[in-house]
């Protein structure tokens, strides 16, 4: 199978700051892939660098087998790539329906007039068409995180990179969330999920990838990954003793 997005040898500093190390990962066509490892790994630098919002020191950057590396940030967004980011900046003044078309029509290079219809269609999809003309800098955490994921949507993506969506939800919140990532797969698009919610990635993920000082430490089946030494060594301290 030939994978939809492929990072190899990525490397990125920032000073004496090793942000990336040498990373190599693929997202194969329709799957689901988790990415977990504590703060400060390389998680969200990897989606930056993929997005071009930074640039990788040393590497290459594949989108269905098409070098992307030197492409600007919209060029990769027309290309298919999308991304929530883990604190939601929406135009707080501007109302839910108005924050999806500008997210599309920058991203697809279409008119208000041909994106619109897509746009309602997603606002349904995530549980905020009743609340198309609220303002969304008054919309509750749970609600603020489906309008991010809806802007990331909006741009028509094959690849979607989720950045923490789950984080400071309820219980129930998350359940919700992980139905809703749940439909969005069924419609075909990959995606990449970085989360400290562990137990929402299980629900969801085909893969597990884990990342500690900007280098893949391990790869897998996410059970299986989650119960490796390594893993326990990242989160529990050597020998799994509690630090």
């Amino acid at each position: 199978m030939s994978a939809i997005l492929q990072l190899q040898g990525i490397s990125k500093r920032y000073g004496a700051v090793v942000a990336s190390d040498n990373l190599s990962l693929h997202l194969n066509p329709d799957e689901a892939l988790g990415v977990i490892g504590p703060n400060g790994s390389g998680k969200t630098t990897m989606f930056n660098i993929i997005t071009g919002i930074a640039v990788a020191d040393r590497g290459h950057i594949f989108l269905e087998g098409t070098e992307i590396t030197r492409l600007r940030a919209f060029e990769r967004c027309r290309r298919g790539i999308a991304r929530s980011f883990q604190i939601p900046h929406p135009f707080g003044g501007m109302s839910v329906l108005e924050n999806l078309l500008v997210s599309a029509v920058f991203a697809q290079g279409e008119s208000e007039k041909k994106v619109s219809h897509r746009c309602l269609e997603i606002l349904e999809e995530t549980g905020l068409l009743g609340k198309a003309n609220v303002r969304a800098g008054s919309l509750t955490l749970l609600d603020r995180k489906r309008l991010e994921l809806a802007r990331a949507l909006a741009a028509n993506p094959k690849v979607l990179l989720l950045d923490e969506i789950a984080g400071g939800l309820t219980e129930q919140e998350c359940r919700l969330l992980i139905e809703e990532i749940t439909r969005i797969r069924s419609r075909g698009v990959s995606i990449i999920w970085i989360e400290h919610v562990v137990h929402a990635l299980l629900a969801v993920v085909d893969r597990l990838v884990v990342i500690n000082f900007g280098k893949k430490i391990d790869d897998g089946e996410p059970h299986t990954v989650m119960g490796t030494q390594a893993v326990k060594n990242i989160y529990m301290g050597p020998e799994g003793d509690a630090v």
